[in-house]
């Protein structure tokens, strides 16, 4: 039995029973749902005698469930909102819904803040602290036991604006397991965080089917079945962000470049010797000196003038730009004192504060001469040390060529990163990295690009044998498609590497680099997505600088040219010709509208915009945002409608549309258009565009700080109020009509995204070692009979202390083996199970039912109390020790009961055969002479129609086998099933019985002995 009594208030000290049978007091109905899994609730229905009839208020109503036989209290909760109702009879009723007290922590938000180096102990006190100043005394808890652990516990935690209990549950109990239990004793609640709670009792006698428990029905939750598995092995270790290994650091203090000639070109030396002094230099300036140095020394960098004035005063003239040695010294930069190295006269003329105006053309009228009044460098030194330490390109530091000998080279559309004529054959057209040719690109020997430490060698399917490495300043660095076999590959993992070394052998046409800042396993998934995943090679390997060549490609990068629309127009200076968004022209419109008190405006007044930035509306601001960020001249507006058509002719492509009310990971430069294409026109549509990867820009109305005041331009970022996903999720929760949105984003380069992925030498937290080296590219693997019954459910497994992919491989093989496919659930009425009472929910027991499962230990998972009729109450078990083989072990029980029932039938079929053989109508005929007016005919008409019935339940019975081959479950229809047919052979059996005993009559006996 069980009692209930009631609180007006929750800090009552004093309530009163509104249902107790032992006292005559009843609910007409009551039922109290106990789980480990969810809020408990309690159901009351109450008629108008009830003293709480009419009393209950929402949130302030509290009841308390005891069990009357020990006084336990089992439930204590507030009141939800009330149902009314009338029932025929003429009376009225009210259904009640109380929750439990773990609801309070539905009542405080957290606000944000990041925790680290807290235990799971710790950083439960702190959100429940934080709960405690948010709430009355009757709402609060005390942190009790917490006996739940974690090995990583300086994992920073971020709490954003969760309630309480959001925060327990996807920073506690998801992340790291466990269970949360709310109690309430002696007026005060407390809370607990158990690892394991209840206790095994596996010593008492079991639950046995047909023993002390009648029955029990099973479930399997497909919830819990993995069908494709991903083994994840350790973490990828890597240096500390204040320890370098390798020499590609990043921060500045390094410059890479030639310092020797090219094929004979000394350009790349002359330009990467300025760009140490800190000095852009034009082109005519390069090819000037280069001239010089032609002309002065036919690029030897040793050879000495015997035979001119200087060389008659006792200083000749030496090397390449033939420096006397006091003028060289009063130039030269320490460290770079070598008169007979090229690139230190170099350093020394650009160290000239006249390095410009020395060199030019001389008196002669002959390009690439000294021109200054001393035939030399005429002005003051202009630094005593290189703005940034130069590494030599492809001998160590910074980044160098995987073929330094061959120079920059040229490369051809198909073989350059991103999208370009000769691509096309690529999904999307997009290229992950940069081809390096054996025509364009010769030598046989791969020099490391950039210093770092290998950290997988394997083969995959598309990329052939290939090598990652992973740098100080957090690149990840493929080398694919190169190699034609495993040893034609010189590193191994764990080993480190500097820019110039060797590291393998190109046996094939070409080689293939691939450049990520991102985890390697991630990017492999967007090998063929321009998403900022993927950074183009060419300028870190080659200085910033990358092949002249022409994108005007009329299917998708088509610009407005000037009036004669001529294709030889300089396009040089657009971003779209450099396949670069100028982002930061867009951000200064932005901020002249917040300047010019920008007012919303549909009409005329949009086109403002362009001029003085008074009005504008959103579609007119995007529009001419990125046409200043491409530098397209054509000044038109688009609105909605036509706004795809511009971005799609204008280097953008559509990355995503649908109905998705969240946002995927953005972009710098991606314009978000809401409203389905023919449809949005006018107040219908919506558009903004992306700031950075976090930061969304629009213009729109009805946000706090708008015009007059401020602008109706606004900035919705990480800090803003509304932020950008809450911006987001405004518009798709509240949009009119049809939700559906589109997504475009530009296709050639953008500033690179400040993610936190695989910064200073770190991997972000999860970066595990994968399978995917070997096995063909792919981190999973696929179980097909389960994926046949549940399809496609992914699910990981790790295995923290394994770093070999094969052996990582070999495991998840072994697990699939003996996995868990399912957690069945057994659910037992109370009338059927002695001493209900007793099993606590998360309690485990043992449980022997050979018709449902193998011998269990299964926990008490949830139980349904019903106060008015306890018997039929019922109690739910979970499977904690369920195997792959269960449901296989299940299907085959099945199977054997169809044989079973199937030769019965056999054995049936044979005895009514035989009696309609020969003998059998003898022994028919004899009885019947006999007998003389028994109708035997008769009877053996019953035998034939038995006959035929047995013959139909044959034909269904095959029926039934066939279909029962493709289940996977014993679910309850296929235990129906086979129930219908055993019951149907029991009736065939009764009346072969009943056709048996009227045959010993007409023969002339009986039980009883006596004849006919």
């Amino acid at each position: 039995m069980y009692r209930v009594i009631a609180y007006d208030e929750p800090t009552d000290k004093a309530g009163y029973v509104i249902h107790d049978p032992v006292v005559g007091l009843a609910a007409s109905a009551g039922k109290l749902t106990i789980s480990s899994s969810q809020t408990n609730t309690l159901s009351l229905t109450l008629n108008q005698a009830n003293k709480l009839f009419g009393k209950v208020r929402p949130m302030h109503t509290h009841v308390e469930v005891y069990d009357s036989d020990n006084s336990e209290l089992l439930f204590r909760g507030r009141a939800l909102k009330p149902e009314r109702e009338m029932k025929s009879n003429g009376q009225f009723i009210q259904t009640y819904d109380f929750e439990d007290i773990d609801s309070y922590l539905i009542d405080s938000v957290q606000r944000y803040i990041e925790i680290a180096d807290a235990t799971p102990e710790e950083f439960l006190k702190q959100l429940i602290e934080e709960h405690n100043s948010q709430v009355p005394e009757y709402k609060q808890f005390t942190v009790r036991n917490v006996t739940v652990t974690n090995k990583k516990d300086n994992t920073l935690r971020k709490v954003d604006y969760q309630t309480t209990k959001d925060a327990i549950k996807k920073l506690l109990t998801d992340s790291i397991g466990g269970s949360i239990i709310c109690e309430y004793k002696d007026g005060k609640n407390y809370i607990d965080y158990l690892k394991s709670p209840g206790q095994d009792h596996s010593m008492e006698a079991p639950l046995k089917i047909a023993e002390n428990m009648q029955s029990a029905k099973v479930a399997i939750d497909p919830s819990k079945v993995i069908t494709r598995l991903i083994p994840l092995g350790a973490q990828i270790e890597t240096q500390k962000p204040d320890e370098k290994h390798d020499d590609s650091s990043d921060d500045g203090s390094k410059l890479s470049g030639p310092m020797e000639p090219v094929k004979g070109d000394w350009k790349p030396v002359i330009r990467f010797a300025a760009k140490c002094m800190g000095i852009t230099p034009p082109e005519k300036n390069v090819d000037l000196v280069s001239k010089l140095i032609k002309n002065e020394s036919e690029g030897n960098e040793t050879v000495v003038n015997n035979w001119d004035d200087n060389a008659k005063a006792g200083h000749p003239s030496i090397g390449l730009m033939q420096f006397i040695q006091s003028t060289f010294d009063a130039f030269a930069i320490k460290g770079y004192e070598n008169i007979r190295k090229g690139f230190h006269q170099l350093i020394a003329y650009y160290n000239d504060s006249n390095w410009e105006s020395d060199v030019g053309i001389g008196a002669n009228g002959k390009e690439g001469e000294w021109v200054g009044p001393a035939s030399g460098p005429s002005g003051h030194r202009r630094r005593e040390t290189l703005v940034s330490s130069p590494t030599q390109s492809g001998t160590g530091g910074g980044w160098g060529s995987p073929f330094p000998s061959a120079g920059h080279g040229s490369f051809s559309g198909g073989q350059l990163f991103g999208v370009h004529a000769g691509g096309e054959f690529r999904q999307n057209g997009f290229h992950d990295g940069l081809d390096f040719g054996s025509v364009d690109h010769p030598g046989s020997d791969v020099h490391a690009i950039h210093g770092g430490k290998v950290t997988r060698i394997g083969y995959m399917g598309g990329l052939g044998n290939y090598f990652v490495t992973h740098s100080d300043d957090g690149y990840n660095i493929d080398y694919q498609e190169a190699f034609g076999s495993r040893s034609d590959i010189h590193v191994k993992v764990g080993q480190y590497v500097k820019t110039g070394q060797v590291i393998g052998v190109r046996t094939t046409d070409h080689l293939h680099i691939g450049i990520t800042k991102k985890d390697f396993d991630y990017a492999l998934r967007y090998a063929f997505t321009n998403n900022g995943t993927w950074i183009d090679p060419e300028p870190l390997i080659f200085g910033g600088s990358k092949q002249a060549r022409s994108l005007i490609k009329r299917n998708f990068l088509l610009t407005k040219m000037d009036d004669s629309n001529s294709l030889s127009a300089d396009n040089s200076s657009s971003p779209l010709a450099k396949q670069e968004l100028d982002i930061q022209a867009g951000i200064d419109l932005f901020n002249k509208s917040k300047a010019a008190h920008l007012e919303y405006a549909m009409d005329y007044r949009r086109a403002d915009i362009l001029t003085d930035q008074k009005h504008a509306d959103c579609s007119s601001f995007v529009s001419y945002f990125v046409e200043l960020a491409i530098h397209e001249t054509d000044r038109t507006l688009y609105n909605t409608e036509t706004l795809h058509g511009f971005l799609k002719k204008h280097g953008y492509i559509l990355h995503y549309e649908g109905t998705n009310k969240t946002l995927p990971a953005m972009q710098t430069g991606d314009v978000i258009i809401m409203g389905k294409k023919g449809q949005s026109a006018g107040a219908a549509g919506h558009t903004a565009v992306m700031e950075d990867a976090d930061t969304v820009l629009e213009c729109s109305s009805g946000w706090p700080g708008g015009y007059p005041d401020g602008a109706d331009v606004f900035e919705h970022g990480k800090s803003s109020n509304p932020t950008l996903a809450d911006w987001f999720s405004h518009d798709a929760n509240n949009w009119s009509g049809e939700w559906y949105w589109y997504l475009y984003r530009f296709s050639g380069n953008i500033p690179e995204q400040d993610s936190g992925d695989q910064k200073g030498g770190t991997i972000k937290s999860g970066v595990r070692y994968t399978i995917a080296p070997v096995n063909d590219g792919k981190d999973y693997l696929d179980i097909p009979e389960f994926q046949k019954e549940f399809g496609i459910i992914n699910g990981a497994v790790t295995w923290d202390s394994i770093k070999d992919p094969a052996q990582l491989l070999a495991k998840g093989k072994a697990w699939i083996k003996a996995q868990k496919a399912s957690t069945n659930t057994f659910t037992v009425s109370a009338i059927e199970l002695n001493e209900y009472e007793r099993f606590k929910v998360y309690d485990r027991y043992l449980f022997i039912n050979p018709y449902v499962a193998e011998q269990q230990l299964l926990t008490v998972i949830g139980k349904e109390i019903d106060l008015n009729k306890p018997h039929k109450s019922t109690m739910t078990f979970g499977d904690k020790t369920a195997k792959l083989t269960d449901y296989q072990n299940d299907f085959k029980k099945i199977s054997k009961d169809v044989e079973s029932l199937k030769s019965t039938v056999s054995t049936i079929d044979g005895d009514v055969s035989s009696m309609r053989a020969g003998t059998s109508s003898t022994k028919l005929a004899m009885i019947s002479e006999q007998l003389g007016t028994v109708d035997v005919p008769q009877l053996k008409k019953d035998y034939e129609g038995t006959q035929k019935d047995i013959e139909d339940s044959k034909t269904r019975l095959n029926s039934a086998e066939t279909v029962l081959k493709t289940v996977k479950e014993d679910d309850e229809t296929t235990k129906q099933t086979l129930a219908d047919y055993q019951q149907t052979l029991a009736k065939y059996q009764q009346t072969i019985a009943d056709l048996d005993e009227r045959l010993k009559k007409l023969e002339g006996g009986n039980d009883s002995g006596t004849g006919v």
